[in-house]
């Protein structure tokens, strides 16, 4: 990996600043204010890591081949190349995930926002577009020749975030609703999605009518590392959540739960939904951080059960072609605007 160097975040006691302190606190008790926590510098050990973070969904590539580093400075690990893959629901994206701890209040009326710096790598991956095959059917599908033989072909085009990709990820488990940054070799984009019920494990999580899943928009970068950020903001009756790369807007989206192109507003076109999705600017109280590496190479709504005609299979020699993702991870910020 290149070595990431450290950016000043505000003033130089941020450096030396614990992780999870508070930095800006209410001039007057009581008043509404400004909070900044770094929760994390990644500047400890193996065990301050884990005492931060929590890998819900297991080890993923770290079970494979274990490259999580800790070099006082930063949290870094890589797959180069991918060695797992699964062809059911949502399984196969999940190369790696670190999710915080410690959930953070969404204010009634104001704003949260992640913070973090991230400097990645891929291989094998192809900027300008891999297309994916696979077939319509259910899990396991593409790699059993009866079933294969039979059923009807599918196609894509996968983004190279899509292909291999670092993450940050604003998480809410109890609604399913996610916003996520994607960091690739040579582009990045901003994603949108809200998770069903039977991957979260909560009742409030999408159904067929109000699951969706869609990218943004996709942005080249150069090599890092690079400054994400993801804002969701509400007021009693709207909400919305910004992308900021390098310190600048990249994407806004608006009436968050309802699909984009439910909306009617442009997006990349891919995963177009299925249903219309439920406005959720007074439900999601509260959001986890999220970490990783990530792959994004099936057919949107990921083989959900509810949606068997839609289900897509596709064979591991599709879903592992060579390519892998690497990264460093610093400074992960948390900002709470409680002004209103």
């Amino acid at each position: 990996m290149r070595p990431t160097h450290r950016r000043v975040l505000g003033a130089a006691a941020l450096l030396a600043t614990a992780a999870a302190t508070v930095l800006a606190t209410p001039a007057e008790a009581g008043r509404r204010a400004v909070t900044t926590t770094v929760y994390d510098t990644f500047d400890g050990d193996a065990a301050a890591y884990a005492a931060r973070w929590d890998t819900p969904y297991g080890a993923g590539e770290m079970a494979v081949n274990d490259t999580r580093a800790h070099d006082g400075s930063t949290f870094s690990l890589s797959a180069l190349p991918f060695a797992t893959g699964y062809d059911f629901s949502v399984f196969d994206h999940i190369k790696y995930l670190g999710v915080s701890r410690t959930p953070f209040t969404v204010p009634e009326k104001g704003s949260v926002t992640f913070s973090l710096t991230i400097d990645a790598e891929t291989v094998g991956t192809q900027p300008g577009g891999r297309v994916i095959h696979g077939v319509y059917g259910p899990p396991g599908c593409a790699d059993t020749p009866a079933c294969a033989a039979t059923a009807v072909p599918w196609q894509a085009t996968a983004l190279e975030g899509q292909q291999a990709g670092a993450t940050l990820h604003m998480i809410d488990f109890r609604t399913g609703q996610l916003f996520d940054w994607f960091v690739s070799g040579s582009t990045a984009f901003a994603l949108v999605e809200r998770l069903p019920a039977t991957v979260i494990g909560s009742p409030d999580g999408g159904t067929r009518d109000t699951m969706y899943t869609q990218i943004v928009k996709e942005v080249p970068v150069g090599p890092g590392p690079h400054r994400v950020s993801i804002t969701f903001s509400r007021d009693p009756g709207s909400s919305s959540v910004d992308f900021v790369l390098d310190g600048k807007r990249v994407a806004r989206v608006g009436k968050v739960g309802v699909p984009l192109d439910v909306q009617k507003v442009p997006y990349t076109g891919i995963y177009p939904s299925i249903g219309k999705g439920e406005r959720l600017d007074d439900r999601v109280d509260s959001v986890f951080i999220g970490h990783g590496l990530f792959s994004l190479l099936d057919a949107f709504p990921f083989q959900h059960p509810d949606a068997p005609e839609l289900s897509v299979s596709v064979p591991m020699s599709e879903r592992l072609f060579g390519q892998g993702a690497g990264a460093s991870f610093d400074d992960m910020v948390v900002t709470v605007d409680d002004r209103g």
